[in-house]
């Protein structure tokens, strides 16, 4: 049980490709924005899940049993909490239109993955830091 994590996590070195690709989605909206006054949250939303799964994934300075389990306690929060989150601006925000009976967009996949992913980044350095 002591090396199980350490297949599925990546190197520390990682993060900084995590960063380095929301940096990169964070320039590619902003320049999207200025030059065509186009707001498009794929590209930002897909860089960003990207980057923040090889920053969640990545292995911690002190790497041990016990920062495994808060990782897999801030994950098993955050995903039901986030898709009730993605649920809730689907059903209020971006549902149907009864009047118009236009259909609006809804959340995409990688957008409700940075949704999670933020939820439990934050939720394990609370845990992190509450133990």
């Amino acid at each position: 049980m002591n090396g199980t994590f350490g297949v599925f996590a990546y190197s520390h070195k990682m993060k900084i490709v995590g960063t380095l690709l929301i940096i990169w989605g964070i320039y590619a909206f902003i320049s999207k924005y200025r030059q065509h006054d186009l707001l498009d949250l794929n590209l930002l939303s897909g860089l960003s899940c990207w980057g923040l799964v090889f920053i969640f994934f990545s292995k911690e300075k002190i790497d041990d049993e016990r920062i495994h389990q808060v990782k897999f306690q801030a994950l098993a929060w955050a995903v039901p909490a986030g898709l009730v989150i993605t649920h809730l601006i689907n059903y209020f925000f971006l549902s149907q239109e009864p009047a118009s009976g236009k259909l609006t967009g809804s959340i995409s996949a990688y957008q409700s993955l940075v949704i999670i992913l933020l939820l439990a980044f934050g939720l394990f350095h609370y845990l992190k830091y509450k133990n």
